[in-house]
């Protein structure tokens, strides 16, 4: 019995935000879109890689005009693709299964672009694995965030 109530509080704090503030309700409407829209990702990802990672966001910074009509959600769910397309290849799944222990997507903290950017720099220059921790910085203007993570992990795994 107690192993299910475990199992449950577990999974229902798959994601979470960092602080526990009040949200308004168009940021907790978007938490709860959010969470729903990863949540298949999340559960590819680790039943790919081995891991039990969580999401954690910050909604409390969320602005839903700074995001328009844009699937914010999807965002966050090409950087979980990203990292189970390298668990594809066996020495990357045994070392992120090691070494990645969570995921941030976050709608703070973004590095803007510089003017000599290449097509992926902007998107790659937000993507950091730091202490185990995948963090996104998440932005409406990103490309290719899928291979972009890809990318990053793999240069911070070697």
């Amino acid at each position: 019995m107690h192993s299910k109530l475990v199992l449950a509080a577990v999974a229902l704090l798959s994601t979470s935000a960092f602080a526990e503030e009040d949200l308004k309700p168009s940021q907790e409407e978007a938490k709860e879109s959010f969470e729903e829209k990863i949540a298949p990702s999340l559960k590819s990802a680790n039943d790919k890689c081995g891991t039990k990672l969580t999401v954690k966001t910050d909604f409390q910074n969320f602005k839903p005009e700074a995001w328009g009509s844009s699937n914010y959600g999807s965002y966050c769910e090409a950087a979980l693709n990203g990292l189970e397309s390298l668990c594809e290849r066996p020495a990357y799944k045994k070392a992120i299964a090691k070494k990645v222990t969570g995921v941030s997507c976050l709608f703070t903290g973004i590095k803007p672009a510089a003017k000599d950017d290449g097509v992926n720099d902007a998107t790659q220059r937000n993507i950091t694995l730091d202490k185990g921790n995948l963090t996104y910085h998440m932005d409406k203007d990103h490309t290719n965030i899928s291979d972009n993570t890809k990318v990053v992990v793999e240069k911070a795994l070697n």
